[in-house]
């Protein structure tokens, strides 16, 4: 298998981060591929540091990061956004 590592966009963190998240999530479900490949950009490289703490391989953690978009991709027609819980 291919590497899936991409470099991150050069910006700071957006504090909309999760809405637009969701905006990229529904644009992917609606077939706009550019938008899932924003959301393995903004990811990519922090899922591969937790996974290669986890390996200790640089080979398995990139196998495993590219598994885990895949499967993403693959499911995200079911995903339904959970109900916003009350402030608490």
């Amino acid at each position: 298998m291919g590497s899936c590592v991409v470099e991150p966009p050069a910006q700071t963190e957006d504090p909309r981060g999760a809405e637009d998240d969701l905006t990229l999530v529904h644009a992917t479900k609606r077939g706009h591929a550019s938008a899932f490949e924003k959301l393995v950009r903004k990811y990519d490289r922090k899922l591969l540091r937790i996974a290669q703490s986890v390996t200790h391989n640089r080979e398995e953690a990139e196998d495993a990061v590219q598994e885990a978009f895949f499967k993403a991709y693959q499911r995200l027609i079911n995903f339904k956004r959970a109900p916003s819980s009350p402030p608490g």
